[in-house]
């Protein structure tokens, strides 16, 4: 059977935007199939087959559709890479469900954990890449003396990214328990750290690379990593995450020493700069459900 048009079939025509179709033939009927409708009816709904799919599709603005997937634990049409756009910033599904069960608090439910495209907004709309000249986003100066916990990050630029998010996102931007370094010792190894409520955070090397490199993690890497232990799916099945699209570095939460942090550069490789370098940008992670 040929040139057969989807209108001919006496049905509901109208595509949707990003919709595909199939078209089958029984006998003497037709049909026509969404190609995502096949899909799932092959892959099973929940998080462990959402996280191990990379799609880097539009999904556009937040919906009460997508709010119900992710609640009631499906992820329908919903995959690692895929990107909401609101208020001019795309958010990239790092991850689905990774802090479920984590930290102290384990009462957090279904989520997504979400990234920015490249680098933060702070809520004035200042995107925080790095310009090499005045972007001391760590610290002013080069210490890691009181653990990321005092840094001029933690302290100053985190709020007011997680300000930018709750007008993006509302009551849909979840909490969560996040373990922060507090101090380090004499050997720049974060030594004292504790639990403490979040609504944004900074990755760690596990979160990126999959394992711990440049953190100093003399005194147990707990400090530094947390219960943030596993490599993102977006980093594992997009390896250009890693370099930030060779776009510029970005802070990681690891200290290395008393003077530097951990970053992922964006020539792939895994460093660490000094604590007011001017060439790190900042990429946090969020949840949302």
């Amino acid at each position: 059977m040929t040139n057969v048009r989807l209108q001919d079939l006496g049905e509901n025509w109208k595509q949707e935007p990003n919709d595909n179709y199939v078209l089958t033939f029984n006998g003497s009927g037709e049909a026509k199939i969404r190609l995502r409708d096949l899909y799932y009816s092959m892959v099973p709904d929940g998080s462990a087959a959402h996280n191990n799919v990379f799609r880097g599709q539009n999904l556009g603005a937040l919906t009460p559709t997508h709010i119900t997937n992710i609640q009631n634990g499906t992820f329908r049409d919903m995959f690692i890479g895929d990107y909401f756009s609101i208020n001019g910033s795309n958010y990239v599904i790092a991850g689905i469900n990774y802090k479920r069960g984590h930290g102290d608090n384990s009462s957090l439910g279904n989520h997504l954990l979400l990234m920015p495209d490249r680098f933060s907004k702070l809520d004035d709309g200042t995107v925080m890449r790095s310009d090499g000249k005045t972007t001391h986003y760590m610290n002013d100066t080069d210490t890691t003396a009181g653990g990321f916990a005092n840094t001029k990050l933690y302290k100053t630029y985190m709020p007011s990214i997680q300000r930018k998010l709750e007008a993006d996102f509302g009551s849909h931007l979840l909490n969560f328990r996040q373990l922060v370094s507090t101090h380090v010792d004499a050997d720049g190894a974060p030594d004292q750290g504790e639990w403490r409520d979040a609504k944004v955070g900074i990755p760690d090397e596990p979160m990126v690379y999959g394992t711990t490199l440049n953190g100093n993690n003399k005194n147990n890497a707990w400090y530094n990593v947390g219960d943030d232990t596993m490599q993102l799916p977006l980093f594992r099945l997009n390896p250009e995450e890693s370099n930030n699209h060779r776009d510029a570095a970005f802070w990681l939460r690891d200290i290395h020493s008393a003077s530097e942090f951990a970053v992922a550069n964006n020539f792939g490789d895994a460093s660490w700069h000094g604590a007011s370098d001017t060439w790190s940008g900042v990429r946090a992670f969020f949840l949302i459900g």
